[in-house]
């Protein structure tokens, strides 16, 4: 029978550290330098008013303008009634009238505050629950935008809300 022999493997096994280590801090050095603080500090986003003084007092609200809408049972528009005007009852005759007036109110209370160097009204919009769906767009339409005399669309109010419930 053959001799065994019996071998020993080694105490110690000798792990080369040096490029794991570079690895390493060439990883750091790259994250430093591509690294980017988002600066949220002392960016506060104010709307501060104009700087020259005015005769008045300084208005610093923006003016809203307060849309009510009621439904019928069925759903229709019943009564539309802007800021404190005599509310308007809606029919179907009347429906481009009274979004085409809706428009144009809008566009010179926009236009108003334009010319003045003021901030543009807000709109409001207080719809009943049960108000067809068509009715709230065809209102945010006649306040959001116009088509001008030279065939460009206008925008009107950029803030358009509802109201809280």
């Amino acid at each position: 029978m053959p001799k065994r022999r019996d071998v020993k493997a080694p105490d110690k096994i000798d792990i080369n550290m040096t490029p794991m280590i570079d690895v390493v801090f060439q990883l750091m050095a790259f994250f430093l330098m591509t690294f980017k603080v988002a600066s949220v500090e002392g960016d506060f986003n104010l709307k501060l008013p104009k700087s020259e003084r005015s005769a008045g007092a300084a208005n610093t609200q923006t003016e809203m303008i307060n849309i009510v809408m009621r439904a019928q049972a069925t759903g229709d528009l019943a009564v539309m009634q802007i800021d404190a005007a005599p509310p308007t009852r809606w029919s179907n005759a009347n429906d481009a009238i009274l979004f085409a007036d809706l428009r144009a109110k809008i566009a010179a209370k926009v236009n108003a505050a334009r010319g003045a160097g003021q901030e543009e009204p807000e709109v409001q919009i207080d719809a009943d629950d049960n108000l067809r769906y068509e009715f709230i767009i065809k209102t945010v339409d006649a306040v959001s935008a116009r088509v001008g005399e030279d065939g460009k669309v206008q925008q009107l109010a950029k803030k358009v809300k509802f109201a809280p419930r």
